[in-house]
Parts: structure tokens; sequence; C-alpha cells
């Protein structure tokens, strides 16, 4: 081998670790920073009494599993290629289901919880049909159905709370744990570990990600791309629907104000999840992450005594950020990508 070739195999194994190094801080970059925020924040003098418990890191897993509910049901859609802006409005709904449910009707828990998921999939399946029938732009459709939501939800709340009637064994999954994680985070394990399968492993997760990523492409090797939208629509409602009869357990009660401060959230872990695990796709496990990434860094700031507001000023900064970041990725995978 020549004094060049020597040369330029080097230079080649130097880029190729370089490489690596850059893609292991790509991939799991954000996890470093909840590690590094919990750390922080455990350590930190005003803070540390009250951070590093496990009361208050049970805390915050069952207080965030119904946002993460909520945020895997806007990966869903956004994984097509769609948005769906009405999931705030529909966790509302599935929350003010369950609880009429079972304070105005009698319902068994069982049957409350299915009538709400059933409703939840049903406003899913008119948001599709809207979009793919219609040809209604996503984000006009779903803004439109999270307004009619919302306004019957107020007719038939009148803008009261349900308390009354809310079943002890559905409020207690908040509180009781199996080997110390609340009931209600195993719950929103469970749903995220069979969404992950889903859309990892199964052909209708392959046609969605073909779907989202070139249409017309999709629809020349026979993928039924409105069936496909209209389904990721349908799993939207279902998943938002169930993050609603979760904040049900969590509140005891159904408060018809609850949507509108948990869109933003939402959006924005759902956007952050796709800076990591899976840098530039929209993943299950990222979405869980930049969830509690956001909950762990506004529970510190909170007990270091930062004002309210910096919550709106943080998720709208995690939003803004990570769409800047999953672009940029993009534009450096094209560049890499081999002509």
């Amino acid at each position: 081998m020549t004094e060049a070739s020597a040369e330029a195999q080097a230079v080649a194994e130097r880029r190729a670790r370089t490489g690596r190094a850059l893609d292991l801080a790509e991939r799991f970059g954000l996890v470093g920073l909840l590690a590094l925020t919990v750390l922080f924040f455990s350590f930190y003098g005003p803070t540390a009494p009250v951070y590093a418990t496990w009361l208050n890191f049970r805390t915050i897993v069952a207080d965030e599993s119904a946002l993460a509910l909520l945020a895997l049901a806007a990966i869903v859609p956004l994984i097509g290629g769609s948005f769906d802006l009405s999931i705030a409005s529909m966790m509302l709904l599935g929350d003010v289901v369950a609880a009429a449910a079972l304070s105005h009707h009698g319902a068994p828990l069982a049957v409350a919880v299915v009538v709400a998921l059933a409703i939840g999939a049903a406003v899913g399946l008119v948001n599709g049909l809207v979009v793919t029938r219609g040809r209604v732009n996503s984000l006009i459709a779903t803004l439109g159905t999270s307004y009619v939501i919302a306004g019957i939800v107020q007719w038939y709340t009148g803008g009261e709370s349900i308390v009354a009637g809310i079943p002890e064994s559905l409020t207690r999954i908040v509180t009781d744990r199996w080997f110390g994680v609340p009931w209600i985070a195993m719950v929103m394990i469970a749903a995220a570990v069979v969404l992950s399968y889903l859309l990892a492993h199964t052909p209708y997760g392959r046609n969605l990600q073909a779907v989202g990523s070139n249409p017309a492409a999709a629809r020349l090797v026979g993928i039924d791309c409105d069936r496909v939208v209209v389904t990721s629509f349908v799993f939207s409602g279902t998943f938002a629907a169930l993050a609603g009869v979760l904040e049900l357990a969590h509140d005891g009660s159904a408060n018809p104000q609850i949507g509108a401060n948990l869109l933003l959230p939402a959006l924005a872990a759902a956007f952050l999840g796709a800076t990591t695990i899976h840098p530039g796709r929209y993943n299950v496990p990222g979405t869980i992450v930049a969830v509690f990434f956001i909950a762990a860094s506004i529970q510190g700031l909170t007990y270091a005594g930062v004002d309210p507001w910096i919550e709106y000023v943080f998720n709208g900064v995690a939003l803004v950020s990570a769409v800047l970041v999953t672009s940029l990725a993009g534009r450096r995978s094209a560049r890499l990508r081999p002509h």
C-alpha cells in the first residue's frame, strides 16, 4: 500500500468514526438532555430537596401519561403527511363522554370507556373522509372539527365540570402502582407498545410511511392512499379519546376547559420526538422521550420559582426548534445520499 493510499484510508476511517459519532449524538441527543435535566435539578440547591424524590418522578409520570397518549395520537396522521388539529378537542370529547356515561347514565366503566373510544374513532373517520373524499386540507378540516367539538361540549355541559359518579375503580389507576409505576402510566405504555408495533412491524405501518414520503409513488405500487389516510385519522381519534379517559381518571372529573391548553404541548412533543431515536421520522419512543423531557424541564423550572408563563414559552421554543432541527437533518441526509 502506497503512502498516499494509506493516508486516504486513514482519512476515510476518521470520517466514518465522525459520522458514527454524529449519528449517535443525533439519535440519542434528546435522551442525553433528559438525563442531564433530571441530574441538574436533582442536585441544584433550590430544587434538589423536592425534585430528587420518587414521589416527584411518580407524579411526573402520572401527570403526563394522558399528554403522552395525545402526542401519540398526533404522530399517526403526521406520518401519513396530514395534520390533526382536533386531537385536543377529541381528548376533551372522550373525557366528557366517559364522564357523562358514568355520571348521567350509570353505565359500567367498561361500557363508558368503549363508548368514548368509539366516538373518538367515529370523529376520526369523519375527519379522514373530509380530507380524502372532500379534498379539504387537513389543517382546515381538523381545525373546524375542533371548534365543532368544543361547541358541542360547552352546550352539553353548560361549561360546568362533571364531578359526581366517577367511580373509584377508575381514579385509583393514578394512585395504585405496579412495581412502583402508577397504573395510569402502564396503560400509556401498553398503548405505546401497540402503536409502535403497528407502525414498525405491520404492512399498514409501512404503507403509512410510504404515503407520507411520496403519495404518488405509493399509488403507483398499488397502495390505497385514501384508505391509509382515513385509517390514520381513526387511530388518531381513538388514541385521543383514550387520552381523555386517562385525563378523567387523573382529575376525577371532566373539565370542559381542558382541551385548549393541550394541543401545543402535544404537537411540540410529536415534532421534538422526530429529532431523536429515529431522526427525521415521527416515532413512538422519541415522542415519549420528548414528552418527559419537556415535563421534567418545566417541573424543575417550576420548583426553581420561575413564573408560570415559562411553560408556554418552553413549549413554543421546543416546537420551533424541533421543526428546525428536523429540517436541517433532512437537508443533511439529502446531501449525503448518493445520486
